[in-house]
């Protein structure tokens, strides 16, 4: 089993008298890789903030490394970790010697500095820029030494906040890819906070999702991105189709009518309250009648294609069915040989794929 690195319990932040965290209970253990994610306001980083020991509360307990934060030594706790910011923060000196403060600020001998430094630049690709001065970098280079700089003395639990939201797409899809390998190898503890959940399918294993303060999910991100909490959560996952619908009670059966007309029986759990219901693309398939014996439980709509988006392996199609626009996600090869803008066309999903919030 591994060891707890974080633990909190009833937890309680306010910021001009007014609740901004309720954490009712959170853990994490050594090694894992968590990401924090939720709207803008959700209170990540001030999550984030408590985890650092920036911020106060007064009611609840908060374990790190097996010490009561309360009565502590939260000097000796901070050095057992390390953050990086959205900003990058670096000295106008050399990347080596930016690399190398947090090390002689602890008085390690600069024959030991030297191995330390080259070797955290290596891992992160930029021992080529050890003379460089720091403010020439471009933004991707500077986060590599901000990265560096943050792993150089070995931190057992690393926060990271938002680092890499300025940059491009492929920059900070390498560097998410890189960190997860080093922090894996190094068997670092590592809290990302963002809220881009494409940053958290390219790194992390758990996915922490915040909510107006309070932790509404906490899953593996496979689990969150076809299986949301709520309307919002769909929204911020980037959910294809989030369907108004009402949930209706005939005897012992329950059936879903969505806003389009379509109505389905449902087998899955109940949601008496349910408005909406949630279908990712790739769940909607275009039908074909020749097979329809493969899909017995199968929903079937029709509908004329309005729009195709091209992309890598899979292409989106929208579909406009009695006023509702659905996204369907298929292979390439289904779009280029068989669809077409104007098309008249069938589709369908089985009801289990689809979540009820």
């Amino acid at each position: 089993m591994r060891q707890v690195v974080l633990e909190i319990a009833d937890i309680k932040v306010f910021r001009n008298k007014r609740q901004t965290l309720t954490i009712e209970t959170l853990a994490i253990s050594a090694g894992e890789i968590v990401a924090i994610v939720g709207p803008n306001g959700a209170g990540k980083s001030t999550l984030l903030q408590l985890i650092n020991m920036h911020l106060s509360y007064k009611t609840g307990t908060m374990i790190l490394f097996g010490e009561d934060v309360a009565r502590a030594d939260k000097h000796s706790l901070r050095r057992r970790s390390s953050m990086v910011f959205q900003e990058t923060m670096l000295l106008d000196d050399t990347v080596f010697n930016n690399v190398a403060l947090a090390l002689r600020f602890r008085g390690m001998a600069e024959r030991d500095i030297k191995g330390k430094v080259n070797k955290v630049l290596a891992d992160f690709h930029c021992a080529h820029l050890a003379t460089r001065m720091a403010r020439k970098l471009s933004g991707g280079e500077a986060q590599r030494v901000c990265l560096a700089r943050a792993l150089v003395y070995e931190p057992e639990l690393l926060l990271l906040d938002e680092p890499f939201a300025a940059l491009d797409s492929p920059t900070r899809n390498t560097l998410l890819a890189e960190l997860r390998l080093v922090a894996i190898a190094r068997g670092t503890t590592v809290i990302l906070v963002s809220h881009n959940f494409n940053d958290v399918l390219y790194f992390a294993e758990r996915a922490v999702v915040l909510q107006e303060g309070c932790i509404v999910q906490d899953d593996s991100p496979a689990v969150i991105l076809r299986r949301p909490v709520n309307a919002i959560i769909a929204s911020l996952i980037g959910m294809d189709n989030i369907l108004p619908c009402q949930v209706e009670k005939q005897g012992d059966d329950i059936f879903i009518q969505l806003v389009n007309g379509v109505r389905f029986a449902w087998m899955g759990e109940v949601v008496p309250v349910a408005t909406v219901c949630c279908l990712p693309g790739d769940a909607l398939y275009i039908f074909d009648e020749q097979l329809s014996y493969q899909y017995n439980s199968s929903i079937v709509m029709e509908g004329n294609v309005s729009k195709i988006v091209p992309g890598i392996g899979m292409y989106r199609i929208m579909v406009e069915t009695k006023g509702v626009s659905l996204t369907v996600r298929v292979p390439r090869e289904q779009v280029t040989s068989r669809v077409s803008i104007g098309m008249h066309l069938k589709i369908a999903f089985n009801p289990m794929e689809a979540q009820l919030v």
